[in-house]
């Protein structure tokens, strides 16, 4: 038996005991050690917000999508993935057909689904997981929680990939949160000659001065949504996910800059971009979701170079999920994590 945390037709989780599940072809099981609550995602479920009641038709289902720990049985077929081996994994899953999969693009896959979000994919809230042996990354000596958070700096990476960001660029982020915070990381990694990370009056106690610890050169506060910069910059992330955040980019990005759109917006409300002052300035906008493989191999390496322990935890054991949640609620960290 294995002990995992379902979501009930009814807002909340519970705990409950099920058999261990078996791999089948091309399949393997992770024994689960770190999995990350998403405060787009699981957090928004656990709290049963408006834009996650979709899931009601599928309810109860096994959530949890960041996640890593050892490969404890494998299923028929598979190749170059053995018992022991640690891995992270990339819950994103492409049709494998399409024109964008072919192009290693599965993350904008119209077809995609996501391992612990969608209702045929149980995630990994739980003691085990089983998933497709073609998402998984073998993470060496890394940690289990730095395994989680590679699922977040692979997504910066990819925007940083995407982009016309180049060595010497100086960099703005909107938003210290887990995305913010790999944004972060991945510009100092690729030689950023400034990074200034703008948070709110919530942040100045501690996600701001953590991003100080990762490289920041320098943390700004916005109030009432407004917030200024010393001078315009060549790159600015927008990791936020908060529609002033949008105007901010506008006005501080350079003529012929870019703004790298990461963040999320889960209100219902669209979100305004005085397009005309963008397309007289020459400014770019490139839009972000998901990885491809080179992500992954880059985020692997800053991480095995980059301390990355001001970003993880607090972590819980899987059977506290309520206070890991809570903490959530409360902004605690950065990426929080339930160690089953």
């Amino acid at each position: 038996m294995t002990v995992l945390l379902k979501t009930r037709p009814e807002p909340g989780m519970a705990l409950e005991s099920v058999p261990v599940p078996e791999p089948g072809p091309g399949e393997v099981r992770i024994r689960v050690e770190s999995v990350g609550i998403d405060g787009g995602a699981e957090a928004l479920i656990y709290d049963w917000h408006e834009s996650k009641r979709h899931y009601a038709d599928q309810l109860p289902q096994l959530f949890g999508h960041e996640f890593a720990g050892t490969i404890d049985a494998t299923g028929p077929d598979v190749e170059g993935f053995e018992e022991g081996t640690r891995v992270a994994v990339e819950p994103v899953l492409g049709c494998g057909r399409c024109r964008l999969c072919r192009s290693g693009s599965f993350g904008i896959c119209p077809d995609r689904r996501i391992v612990g979000l969608h209702p045929d994919l149980e995630g990994a809230l739980a003691e085990y997981a089983v998933v497709p042996e073609e998402t998984l990354y073998p993470i060496g000596s890394l940690s289990a929680d730095e395994g989680v958070f590679l699922e977040l700096l692979g997504l910066a990476v990819h925007g940083i990939e995407r982009s016309d960001f180049e060595p010497g660029d100086s960099v703005a982020i909107a938003g210290p949160g887990s995305v913010g915070i790999g944004a972060l990381v991945a510009a100092v990694a690729g030689g950023a000659s400034s990074v200034t990370v703008i948070g709110t009056a919530d942040d100045r106690e501690d996600r701001l001065p953590l991003a100080r610890e990762l490289g920041a050169t320098r943390t700004v506060v916005a109030e009432n949504g407004e917030a200024e910069l010393d001078e315009e910059v060549d790159v600015f992330v927008e990791a936020s996910g908060h529609p002033d955040a949008v105007s901010l980019a506008s006005s501080a990005t350079r003529r012929d800059g870019e703004i790298i759109q990461i963040g999320i917006f889960h209100g219902s409300e669209t979100v305004p971009v005085d397009l005309t002052r963008l397309v007289r300035r020459g400014v770019s906008i490139t839009t972000v979701y998901g990885r491809r493989d080179s992500s992954w191999r880059r985020a692997i390496a800053i991480a095995e170079n980059t301390d990355l322990s001001p970003a993880l935890g607090p972590s819980f054991p899987l059977a506290e999920y309520e206070r890991a949640f809570d903490a959530t609620r409360r902004r605690e960290g950065i990426k929080i994590m339930l160690h089953p």
